[in-house]
């Protein structure tokens, strides 16, 4: 039950607290809903919606929109619309229906997952964005009448400028956080002023003017003369104006020549005019070559953009706490040493393979945020069987690597119980997990990292 604070009254709420911005139309299968009369008195009221519905004009919708994802309390907030407005697609979340419970409770769910601080961090709130949102997508948006022609509304709205972030997202993409989606346009930019406001035009190729027309000229064999056809016209009979030739055949006193264009500023004939392109703002003509090309992408998350939504800090799927895991580099080196130790001292340690094998289609059958919650509830299995002295390692994104020191492979069938246990407490799509294990001492050579490969191939599933 959620407890909201009207004037000097307290109201039990039988859900969490909803929102209604703008003028109320009322249904028989709405839930509760405080109402407000704008954003402003929203904000005001300090207090976080889960979802907010708003039920304004076209024009005041795109505004508020604007406003609710600029502040801190409702930027990440589930917000519906009564209908359809220019940037509604780009901040809001879909239109107010009858079946809006399984869309809040897939978002419900998704926030209660994020471990990532997203306070004071555009691109952590981006990142947790598009994690809430169920299929959110970062939309690029056109805007003809600006020089930029494309922006982003969502980062608009945190303080991004549409100049920067096409940079911006670049710098997300190589750490791997968004992919790209689909391609929305290709544009040319301005070299000198980076204005996509373009004219391109026609010229002479030898001396760039721009007054070129098309015209029909004819070759006279005889002579070698070229000209305007007009020239050549004489009654109903065609004649050469240099020479005076009667021109009777094509082909055998004169042709046609290709060069069908002529300028009127050098009287050059020529085949194709040369394009430019002419800035519109600052009036710099380019060549099409030297024009800056951009290419306009939709984004999306990555595997490793959700993995640090979720862990705060990881790019696995597996990720314990801070002190527990190391990089394979400083594990492969322990590795080593405590087989050289195994071997002094007659020692035995054991590695444990653990390995998801069906990640992706696991996710798409539960759905990401049900499919996170077995997740996360198998790293708690995990962490119960983990001790203060084994060390671990992510050696691939779905996979993790233990070193258990003094232990023998015949009692690492706790391990294994547990982890199976939970695989059988799944309902319907199960997490399928390959458990392997390798003992030492072992002649493991000068590369440890081909060496464990080598033997995690052989190794049979337990």
């Amino acid at each position: 039950m959620k407890e909201v604070i009207l004037s000097n009254l307290s109201v039990d709420l039988p859900h969490d607290y909803f929102v209604w911005i703008g003028r109320y139309q009322n249904a028989d299968w709405h839930p509760w809903f405080e109402q407000f009369n704008s954003v402003e008195a929203l904000i005001g009221n300090g207090r976080i919606p889960e979802i907010i519905v708003l039920s304004v004009q076209s024009e005041e919708q795109d505004k508020w929109l604007m406003m609710l994802r600029q502040h801190e309390l409702t930027a990440l907030s589930l917000i519906l619309v009564s209908r359809e407005s220019p940037l509604s697609s780009f901040l809001g979340n879909g239109i107010w229906r009858e079946d809006y419970k399984e869309q809040y409770q897939s978002y419900k769910l998704k926030k209660q997952q994020i471990k990532l601080n997203f306070q004071d961090d555009i691109v952590h709130k981006l990142l947790c964005y598009l994690w809430c949102h169920h299929d959110a997508i970062l939309e690029p948006h056109s805007v003809p009448a600006r020089r930029y022609l494309y922006d982003y509304p969502l980062l608009n709205a945190w303080g991004v400028s549409p100049e920067e972030s096409f940079a911006w997202l670049s710098d997300l993409q190589k750490n791997n956080w968004i992919e790209k989606s689909t391609l929305s346009n290709r544009l040319r930019f301005c070299p000198s002023c980076h204005s996509g406001h373009l004219n391109y035009i026609d010229v002479c190729p030898q001396c760039h003017s721009i007054d070129t027309e098309q015209q029909s000229c004819l070759h006279c064999f005889n002579c070698g003369h070229v000209g305007d056809q007009a020239l050549f016209r004489k009654l109903n009979t065609l004649s050469c104006p240099n020479c005076l030739q009667n021109l009777r055949h094509i082909g055998v006193d004169y042709d046609r020549p290709i060069e069908n264009h002529h300028c009127n500023s050098c009287h050059t004939l020529f085949v194709d005019a040369v394009v430019e392109a002419e800035c519109l703002h600052c009036k710099v003509s380019s060549k099409l070559d030297s024009l800056h090309v951009r290419n306009v992408y939709s984004f999306q998350l990555t595997a490793h953009g959700r993995s640090l939504v979720r862990q705060g800090r990881s790019q696995s799927l597996f990720s314990l706490a801070p002190g527990e895991q190391m990089v394979s580099e400083q594990f492969y080196w322990l590795l080593d040493w405590q087989n050289k130790l195994a071997k002094r001292h007659h020692q035995t340690h054991s590695i444990l393979s653990v390995q998801m094998l069906n990640v992706a289609e696991f996710l798409s059958a539960e759905g990401e945020a049900k499919g996170f919650a077995q997740l996360d509830a198998l790293q708690e299995r995990l962490r119960s069987v983990i001790r203060v002295t084994d060390a671990c390692s992510n050696y691939t994104q779905d996979g993790l690597l233990m070193l258990l020191p003094m232990t023998e492979i015949k009692q690492l069938k706790s391990i294994y119980n547990k982890l199976f246990d939970l695989k059988e407490l799944q309902s319907s799509s199960k997490i399928e997990l390959s458990v392997k294990a390798i003992s030492l001492p072992a002649n493991i050579g000068e590369n440890v990292g081909e060496w464990l490969t080598d033997q995690l191939l052989q190794a049979k599933p337990m």
